[in-house]
């Protein structure tokens, strides 16, 4: 699909904690970069989702009003 180049630096830093962990770098870049899309698309569904709830003029609540029993 794509190949991929990543800076010197994340290479570096991909090989010292490669070598920390004594996972194969291909792993592990695979399972951190499959980790952070999965943060990156939650992340935009909640701030989706919240841009479609910020409705003006909308009644809120005040955090010290929730009761949280």
């Amino acid at each position: 699909m794509a190949n991929l180049a990543f800076s010197k630096e994340t290479l570096q830093h991909l090989a010292e904690l490669s070598e920390l962990t004594k996972q194969p770098a291909q792993e592990l870049a695979e399972k951190l970069l499959k980790e952070a899309i999965k943060i990156e698309i939650e992340d935009f569904l909640v701030s989706k989702i919240s841009d479609e709830r910020d409705v003006e003029g909308a009644e809120t609540v005040d955090f010290e009003d929730i009761k949280w029993d």
